[in-house]
């Protein structure tokens, strides 16, 4: 295909170009930072990869107990001429950026948001006001108001205040990238929504101003995140966008002229595959313009794989510990100051942790007296119980919520006067997963985290009202040590 023909399809899609409904992204109202499982905790060590991914130099951001991995991005933000990497931390840890050069030599370090907050901190770099200096911008992840603020590589704020991305409430994370997308010489911050969010896209300058280019570039009703990408082309700057979870891992392109405009997908994996993806731009070939780079959001190994714009694939690589099930962040940088570039990777935390066949799962955990709640192979909640006793033990099956009744008793006589007798009234939020025993609420302990029931599964009243509304009869229940 010419690049004169690509270049007149590019202007007949944008001309045909339909734009999508704005409504307000829907807010998770429900939020618990979970134990990392041991499959997804690998420490935030950089890899920069050189020679077709045969070589590389690594270093360690944060301390190696740290195992929560982080969040890349690149450019010149000192002045110095060298790109810099920045390294947003984790969950688990304050939220905290660092600075480092290429070789991995500490410049500095700074904390945003609050201190209290541990849910991650989302980075992108780009020249936002144009003066040849690149910006950092911050987003939160999971569990804070979407807040995005703007930093100089010195650590000081550049504005005051920032914008939030979404509507307040919202708390499921925010992807942020910089790119000049309208030709302005400067870069546009452009945000995507995490879980809980619709797929909505919003558009930013340098003041923190919505620039009006909100669209929907998936299912309205889609609430399973969206990756997001820019990929510097001969047509300009594209926009990459994909599912983080649980949809078809297919990547769509958009065009900017004026208005964003739908150009095809690109299947990045197999169609059947729930992993969600990754995504980032990378100058393979060194030809100045971008390939588009892919991988798995978790719950399967992390292959990466290389597409041109087009879709074309152009490799696929193994970057991390075959055994690992966790995500990866990228970056490009030129990183040796050869005018080519090198693409960096970490560990980060996925969005897939959980089974990806089941709608909505429930699996509570008797050695750790916890329940986990999954819905599209995402965590969703998780909270301590209380099981059975050793006396009288929560069995140990796999079954499936048989009925929900919001009010109930519960009562048994072992005989007369017999110390373990029980008349529990008016017992709210109550699942029945398997013969008599339920999840419910406790109103008469607090000792969540201990063995304390009769067989039930104790949940407190904010736990059990959360579970009891989310939970369908049907949703599938497993019960283990």
């Amino acid at each position: 295909m010419s690049w004169k023909r690509n270049i007149g399809l590019l202007i007949f899609v944008n001309i045909s170009f339909w734009f999508f409904s704005v409504s307000p992204v829907h807010a998770i109202s429900y939020y618990r930072t979970p134990p990392v499982l041991p499959e997804n905790a690998r420490t935030a060590e950089v890899s920069i990869w050189k020679d077709g991914f045969k070589d590389r130099v690594k270093w360690m951001t944060f301390e190696k107990n740290f195992v929560q991995g982080a969040d890349l991005a690149s450019g010149d933000v000192d002045g110095d001429g060298k790109d810099e990497m920045i390294v947003g931390s984790g969950p688990g840890r304050s939220p905290e950026v660092r600075i480092y050069s290429a070789v991995g030599i500490k410049k500095t370090q700074f904390n945003v948001f609050i201190p209290s907050f541990k849910g991650g901190v989302r980075v992108a770099v780009g020249d936002i006001n144009g003066d040849g200096i690149s910006e950092i911008v911050v987003a939160p992840g999971e569990g804070f108001e979407p807040l995005i603020y703007l930093y100089g590589g010195d650590g000081k704020r550049i504005k005051k205040d920032g914008v939030y991305a979404y509507n307040k409430e919202f708390k499921g994370g925010v992807h942020v990238v910089a790119a000049d997308i309208n030709r302005d010489d400067k870069a546009e911050i452009i945000t995507s929504p995490g879980p809980g969010g619709g797929p909505h896209v919003r558009i930013f300058d340098g003041d923190l101003q919505n620039l009006g280019f909100d669209f929907f570039p998936l299912d309205a009703n889609m609430r399973d995140g969206l990756s997001i990408t820019a990929l510097k082309t001969p047509a300009g700057t594209l926009l990459a966008v994909a599912p983080e979870s649980w949809s078809a891992p297919n990547v769509r392109l958009y065009s900017f002229f004026g208005r964003p405009g739908y150009l095809w997908d690109i299947a990045a994996f197999p169609i059947d595959a729930k992993n969600g993806l990754v995504l980032s731009a990378f100058d393979e070939d060194g030809d100045g313009y971008d390939e588009l780079v892919a991988a798995p959001n978790g719950g399967t190994v992390p292959e990466v794989r290389i597409f041109d714009w087009f879709g074309q694939m152009r490799g696929r690589y193994m970057l991390h510990d075959p055994n690992y099930r966790g995500a990866l962040s990228f970056t490009e940088l030129d990183a040796d100051g050869d005018g080519r570039m090198e693409l960096a990777t970490v560990a980060a935390v996925p969005v897939v942790v959980g089974p990806l066949e089941k709608e909505k799962f429930i699996d509570v955990s008797i050695k750790e007296q916890r329940l986990y709640a999954y819905e599209h192979g995402r965590l969703v909640n998780n909270f301590l119980i209380s099981s059975g006793t050793y006396k009288y033990p929560t069995p140990l099956v796999e079954t499936r919520v048989k009925e929900k009744i919001p009010l109930k008793g519960y009562k048994w006589t072992y005989g007369v006067d017999h110390p373990d007798n029980y008349d529990l009234k008016n017992v709210k939020n109550n699942l029945r997963i398997f013969g008599s025993i339920y999840i419910h609420y406790a109103y008469w302990h607090r000792n969540f985290g201990h063995r304390m029931s009769h067989g039930c599964i104790n949940v407190g009243l904010e736990d059990s009202t959360w579970i009891y509304n989310w939970a369908d009869v049907g949703t599938d229940v497993r019960t283990r040590l």
